[in-house]
């Protein structure tokens, strides 16, 4: 049997609705177009809220267990950040000696460091214009460290020259010296601004979720949840594998003893928090180093320290330490990282990976409980249990897959998701299920 065609609308009706929608998506433009102009005006707070974010994030496990343990949030919080900042201010002080007396010993060895970078430029510009038919010199290198070779007047026309192009490009060191003392003010404001919103984090978190509608209030805390257990362990992880694998490389340097090795050890765990990119930054840094300081060998071998720590992070730290917090395929890692320094500079380059993580989790969810139907297990209804759980297909504990408005066989309807014990009657002695959060039960009256 044919389906019928509807009537055709009336040519003033259709009219009317084409000026509806015409007029509809030009107020959408409108709004993306005001909202984007606004945010560009007000830019200047987010790197503060960035900061502030990643600080709950590292912070926020610690400060709940002490509120599990009957300290008061707001006195938890305090001690918290006194605490930790005490630490890292504690380690300042002792690393400052171990500094000083590197760069005071490289002071002290630099007749011998500029003869060895003399005789390494000049190897490598010669086996450079040997095999490659090239007529590289090192003129400028020797007229700079003061060496012998040119003439006089050359060398004067060389440093003129250098001079120059350092004053020409002042302007640019000023801006660096500028965002440099700007970085220093969005840590601060990072700061307080984290510390005031983890005193008041649960009640924020309350009040956010009372702002979504009851029927889906479950749903929002379980994605949420996720969520923050994601980057919550990315974060905490990442930082983590930096200063296991600073430690390591700094005493890896130490060992070949190559020069400034706590620094560059230091340097290589900061880059390391850019993932993919940023263990091949920390190896070119110590390659450099090594090169013009002990020649081509020294940095041969700081190279390898790098290669061996960066292995032993890949197969044995990371996937201890992060775990399966963040699941992205590596050019996905690439891109992203690609697309947020593009975005957003350095900023972009650390929370790129982070965004594109949660980003999968929401579009996950969406896909699992809007496209294929499943239901999905409330986070609120089993607040007791360890972790968030995952999307879990409205079947049997047995592992029968039943869509959503799907009846199943014998007329009989889909079983809700079972509750932490297996059953859906609530136990002796346990508290019934909170006002506004409904549990399976409730979750399964409301599908029929």
């Amino acid at each position: 049997m044919s389906t019928p065609i509807p009537p055709r609308l009336p040519a003033g009706e259709r009219i009317r609705r084409a000026g509806i929608a015409a007029w509809s998506i030009i107020g959408i433009v409108i709004v993306v177009a005001g909202l984007g102009w606004l945010l560009m005006k007000i830019r200047i707070i987010f790197p503060p809220l960035l900061v502030a974010l990643v600080l709950i994030y590292l912070l926020n496990p610690a400060v709940s267990w002490l509120g599990g343990r009957g300290v008061r949030r707001g006195l938890a919080t305090l001690l918290v950040y006194v605490l930790v900042f005490a630490a890292v201010a504690a380690i300042v002080f002792a690393l400052v000696p171990v500094v000083t007396h590197q760069v005071a010993q490289v002071a002290q060895d630099w007749p011998d460091i500029r003869a060895k970078i003399l005789a390494s430029s000049g190897d490598v510009t010669a086996w450079i214009n040997g095999h490659f038919g090239t007529n590289l010199d090192t003129d400028k290198v020797r007229c700079v460290l003061g060496a012998s070779g040119p003439r006089a007047s050359e060398c004067g026309d060389l440093t003129s020259n250098l001079g120059e192009q350092i004053r020409s490009h002042l302007g640019r060191i000023i801006g660096i010296g500028t965002s440099l003392i700007a970085l220093v003010v969005v840590l601060v404001i990072g700061v307080l601004v984290s510390l005031y919103l983890m005193i008041d984090l649960p009640q924020l978190r309350r009040d956010v979720l009372g702002l979504i509608p009851d029927r889906h209030r479950a749903e929002v805390a379980d994605v949420a949840a996720k969520v923050g257990q994601a980057l919550g362990g990315f974060f905490r992880g990442q930082l983590l594998v930096a200063l296991i694998v600073g430690v390591l490389s700094a005493l890896g340097f130490w060992i070949i003893g190559l020069p400034l090795w706590f620094f560059v050890g230091a340097l290589a765990g900061f880059f390391n928090l850019i993932p993919m990119v940023g263990p091949f930054i920390g190896g070119g840094i110590g390659f450099l180093v090594g090169v013009a300081t002990g020649g081509v060998w020294l940095g041969v071998q700081a190279a390898l320290v790098e290669l061996a720590v960066q292995q032993l992070d890949n197969h044995v730290i990371s996937p201890n330490v992060i775990g399966r917090s963040v699941k992205l395929h590596p050019v996905t890692v690439m891109l992203s990282l690609l697309a947020g320094g593009t975005v957003a500079g350095f900023w972009g380059v650390f929370l790129a990976v982070p965004a594109v993580a949660a980003g999968k989790i929401v579009l996950y969810h969406v896909w699992v409980t809007r496209v294929l139907g499943y239901q999905v297990s409330p986070y609120a209804a089993a607040p007791r249990v360890a972790s968030p759980p995952s999307v879990i297909p409205a079947g049997r504990v047995t592992g029968e897959v039943e869509p959503v408005g799907v009846d199943a066989p014998g007329g009989r309807e889909p079983a809700a998701p079972p509750s932490e014990a297996g059953s859906q009657e609530t136990k002796a002695g346990e508290e019934p299920e909170a006002a506004g959060e409904p549990g399976p039960r409730a979750a399964g009256r409301r599908g029929r």
